[in-house]
């Protein structure tokens, strides 16, 4: 009786553990990418800046952020995000201006950026 009982604990322990995890609920189509690739998660939404940065890191945060499965609040978000870093992979090593002007020019990216770097830290890291 006592093993069955320890079997069912451990079971449910166990169960639990997975339920609780980071990367779990409605969040872990978006954080669970990230904790896979930490470090890259820790710059993929900070701007690309030509002649510190390059085509070959763009392209690791563009394929970084085509495994995210946003929640509803931030699908736009990351669309916008998304598109900023098509446009950097593009550009960035043979015309550093238009890999600028990609995030200068238009304020929704730094609104965009700002909003998926704040849900990671306030809810991925947590």
């Amino acid at each position: 009786m006592r093993a069955a009982t320890s079997s069912s604990f451990l079971a449910v322990l166990g169960a639990s553990l997975i339920l609780s995890g980071c990367a779990s609920g409605s969040n872990a189509g978006f954080c669970g990418p990230l904790h896979d690739d930490s470090e890259t998660a820790a710059v993929v939404f900070t701007p690309m800046i030509p002649e510190m940065n390059d085509g070959d890191e763009a392209e690791e945060r563009l394929e970084l952020t085509e495994k995210l499965e946003p929640t509803a609040e931030l699908a736009d978000d990351l669309e916008t995000w998304h598109t900023y870093l098509v446009a950097v992979v593009d550009s960035i090593d043979d015309d550093p201006a238009a890999a600028l002007a990609a995030y200068n020019d238009d304020a929704a990216v730094a609104k965009a950026g700002t909003a998926l770097s704040d849900y990671y830290g306030d809810v991925c890291l947590m």
